[in-house]
């Protein structure tokens, strides 16, 4: 009897243990998964606040370029510090974060930006931030090809100028597109995409010369006032195009997206007396009679000459664009999260 009560005795003693030996395990696993837990939620909006310091320096020299300083910036959540230090041309912005309640953790970003228009960006038929692909022997261009793609363009008999590799090219300097969007509605020549349906209706159209005033110099052609025709969506031309003209800006809703790409596509016949400027791919599919494109091509991807396609550099074109001195944004050229020990 007594037996059977002491073994009765250690079965609960055992018993009790384990019980507390599995609940110690599952309060040390419900520690450690509130630790993990809080510890990505604090990895998470320290990368956030960082973030939103590359986004301050970044806001503070579109105010002013030559903003080279440290400043800090506290939220209920936590903090950052930011710091600008000019490197030639370009600007280094670092954002250090920290959140509250966890000081030990520390995520760091940076940041290279610039604000320049590249040498030799007015100078070029073609102007692509990646590769250029010339396709056939009925396409012809004239005038320079200048790619920030360093894999070397092919089938390049049918360019009379130079293929020039260029990392500048890449990215694509970006304008103030708001100064653009702005010229162009006092001309009259924004296209959203109910007007691009008109033009391929043939209820609306383009304007033919590329001068919207004469010039003020009547000995000096490139002294005019371009058209400037602001598309807010892609620009897909398409048959006989006949003759259009002006300095063509194809950038989308680029004032509320800054990161939005649009591509131009021109299929069929015609001539383009002017320049176009597109974020996205820039296609030509010449057609039987021939499509042309006299002044030059920006493009912020790729740029594609299919069948019987020209572009031809013109000088007068590009200087009178020249003359506008556009302003440029302050475009990010690459970015990084540091070690923990900083950025080097």
């Amino acid at each position: 009897m007594q037996n059977d009560r002491g073994s009765t005795l250690v079965i609960g003693y055992l018993c009790v243990t384990m019980a507390l030996v599995y609940g110690s395990i599952l309060l040390a696993r419900s520690v450690w998964e509130q630790s993990q837990a809080r510890g990505s939620r604090d990895a998470a909006s320290a990368f956030q606040l960082a973030e939103a310091g590359i986004d301050d320096g970044i806001k503070r020299l579109r105010d002013d370029y030559n903003w080279t300083a440290t400043a800090t910036s506290a939220f209920p959540k936590g903090s950052y510090q930011l710091s600008v230090t000019p490197e030639g041309a370009r600007r280094i912005i670092r954002s250090a974060a920290t959140v509250t309640g966890n000081a030990n953790l520390t995520t760091q970003l940076e940041a290279i930006v610039q604000q320049n228009i590249p040498p030799h960006f007015y100078d070029n038929a073609i102007y692509a931030a990646e590769e250029v692909v010339l396709k056939g022997n009925a396409y012809s261009v004239v005038g320079n090809v200048r790619t920030g793609d360093d894999d070397p363009v092919q089938n390049t008999e049918g360019v009379e100028g130079e293929v020039i590799y260029d990392p500048n090219a890449d990215p694509l300097a970006s304008f103030e597109f708001q100064q653009l969007y702005d010229l162009a509605m006092s001309q009259g020549n924004v296209y959203d995409g109910d007007r691009l349906q008109e033009i391929q209706r043939g209820q609306d159209a383009f304007p033919t010369e590329f001068c919207y005033s004469p010039p003020t110099d009547p000995t000096d052609p490139s002294t005019c006032m371009p058209n400037i025709n602001y598309i807010t969506e892609d620009l897909v031309l398409n048959g006989n195009i006949g003759t259009i003209g002006g300095f063509f800006v194809v950038v989308g809703n680029v004032l509320t997206n800054p990161s939005a790409t649009e591509d131009t596509t021109i299929n069929g016949v015609g001539s383009v007396e002017g320049a176009i400027y597109t974020t996205g791919d820039f296609v030509i599919n010449g057609g039987g009679g021939g499509l042309n494109v006299y002044g030059g091509v920006w493009a912020g991807d790729e740029a594609r000459l299919n069948g019987n396609a020209t572009v031809e550099y013109e000088a007068t074109y590009m200087r009178a664009i020249e003359r506008l001195n556009l302003s440029v944004d302050v475009q990010l050229l690459s970015w990084r999260e540091c070690p923990s020990t900083g950025c080097p």
